[in-house]
């Protein structure tokens, strides 16, 4: 079916239904919360977790958490045909431009052998594999949530749903991550993320094609 023929369809159609946005408005708390107690039952918190969410450290959990905001946002205007997201798109490049910069500055003011050091740890490789793991639940509820929707770009779609997902287990894998240095952050959590947008770009376009 051509696009122009299926959202004339959409608009016609007034069969009740429930909408993508309400999807996801159900489907992730349980997905974020059925994360965290997964991150207790299997991981750990960190000891210091009080004084960490009180304390610079907490960007490490506000930074995933605003990128997912955006995402979600974005999300959902992408999960019809006839949708605009101009502005939805322009906050998540601007973020990722953010933590492009970011990543330019700290390799500028490190020298490859601090950041060798940083990331010379077995937690770096927990973390690449932990935030998708964590990321899983949420990244099956947001595309479910797409589901119902029409994509025009199932990929991209997916990748937003990824992006969300990778988000959300990026914020909750913070609580249990003791390494607080940016130069760790950005490419442990950055490179965790990019995993759970890969695979969201990867299943969406075949989940949510229409």
């Amino acid at each position: 079916m051509k696009t122009d023929a299926l959202i004339a369809a959409l608009a016609a159609d007034t069969t009740p239904r429930v909408a993508p946005g309400a999807r996801l408005a159900r489907v992730l708390p349980v997905a974020f919360v059925v994360s965290g107690l997964m991150l207790v039952a299997f991981w750990h918190v960190r000891p210091d977790l009080a004084q960490a969410l009180t304390s610079a450290p907490v960007y490490k959990t506000l930074v995933p958490m605003v990128l997912a905001l955006a995402a979600l946002w974005l999300a959902r205007g992408m999960a019809r045909p006839e949708a605009r997201v101009g502005a939805e798109a322009a906050l998540v490049g601007v973020l990722g431009l953010g933590m492009l910069a970011a990543l330019v500055y700290g390799l500028s003011t490190n020298s490859l052998s601090e950041i060798g050091a940083l990331l010379d740890t077995r937690d770096f490789e927990n973390c690449l594999v932990s935030v998708p793991v964590l990321a899983a639940l949420p990244l099956g509820g947001a595309l479910w949530a797409l589901k119902a929707g029409a994509p025009r770009n199932p990929a991209l779609a997916g990748a937003a749903a990824g992006l969300l997902a990778g988000g959300l287990g990026a914020a909750v894998y913070s609580l249990h991550c003791p390494h607080d240095p940016l130069m760790y952050f950005l490419p442990a959590y950055g490179g965790a993320m990019l995993i759970v947008v890969a695979l969201g770009a990867l299943i969406g376009g075949r989940v949510l094609r229409w």
